[in-house]
């Protein structure tokens, strides 16, 4: 089964890599083969998946690529299962991983930056040089032939601006992205390694700290006002912090379709189309941020009339 597990990984995270654009969903589902492991057998197992899929990642692309491993997949892969097997509640879990990605994100970062002579903020414009150059040609490739002159110099346009806007949100959109791939790698693992439910809260009377709303506050105000560096500050502050109160007002929707009674099936395509169809999103957020004060769940008193 360690094997399995090692291939499983392997294989996803090779697949990831030439798949472009389709990355992004690869990637949710690459921790989950030892993940799986550590927590229907124990976190040892889990980690010998890890180890190995690192190993082979190794021999076949080079240090970089299993350090990457390690960092984004082997981390969230062993540290969840160990966290929850203990008893440290699902969301705390969370924490706890993804601050622990991050410092050595930051450790790894340092290190590449060195190594290539070039200062932290330099290195991370020269990825983010290459995502966009990627994300060009895709969206060329996508456009077809037949594009004209001046759709081709707008869609460069529209990818330069996109780019500006990178550089100023990357590390907020880097944290959103580690915290979506723990979040999902812990809701798997509620499906099919504890299926009787994980330490913590149950999603659906999950609540952010009460306390949170006023960062999301001041960063919102903030952004309006501010310039400059600050600016950047606060934009990254609500890159991080929408996320969680849409996450919040999922738990409300969540509440709903249990009292309801809706399988499994229809509640996964009711949230599916929470994230695409516009304006659910928004509006699944402010559900989640006016939560704090109407608190949805409550049970409500029903009046009879004589």
């Amino acid at each position: 089964m360690v094997l399995l597990g090692a291939l499983s990984g392997y294989l996803l995270f090779g697949a990831a890599g030439a798949l472009g654009a389709g990355a992004v969903l690869v990637n949710l589902f690459t921790p989950l083969p030892a993940a799986v492991l550590g927590m229907r057998l124990g976190p040892a197992w889990g980690i010998a998946a890890v180890v190995l899929t690192a190993a082979a990642v190794l021999a076949t692309s080079g240090g970089l690529p299993a350090l990457f491993y390690l960092l984004q997949f082997g981390v969230p892969a062993t540290l969840l299962p160990l966290l929850m097997s203990r008893g440290v509640a699902w969301d705390r879990s969370i924490a706890v991983t993804l601050g622990v990605m991050l410092l050595l994100g930051g450790v790894l970062l340092f290190g590449a930056s060195s190594g290539a002579g070039q200062s932290p903020s330099a290195f991370i414009d020269a990825q983010i040089d290459k995502e966009i150059d990627q994300a060009l040609t895709m969206m060329q490739e996508f456009a077809g032939s037949g594009q004209t002159p001046e759709s081709a110099e707008a869609l460069r346009e529209v990818t330069a601006s996109m780019g500006e806007l990178m550089r100023r949100a990357y590390p907020g959109m880097l944290v959103a992205v580690c915290a979506t791939l723990q979040l999902v790698t812990v809701a798997v693992l509620a499906l099919v390694a504890r299926p009787a439910g994980l330490p913590g809260v149950p999603f659906a009377r999950w609540r952010s700290p009460d306390w949170l709303i006023w960062g999301l506050i001041a960063a919102g105000f903030a952004v309006v006002f501010a310039e400059g560096p600050a600016q950047s500050v606060t934009i990254n502050v609500l890159i991080i912090l929408l996320p969680v109160y849409f996450l919040q007002g999922v738990a409300v929707v969540e509440h709903f379709l249990a009292r309801k009674g809706l399988s499994l099936w229809l509640r996964g395509f009711s949230y599916l189309l929470l994230l695409v169809v516009n304006p659910l999103p928004m509006i699944i957020t402010g559900v989640g941020v006016f939560d704090l004060w109407a608190d949805f769940r409550k049970p409500r008193q029903r009046t009879t009339e004589e």
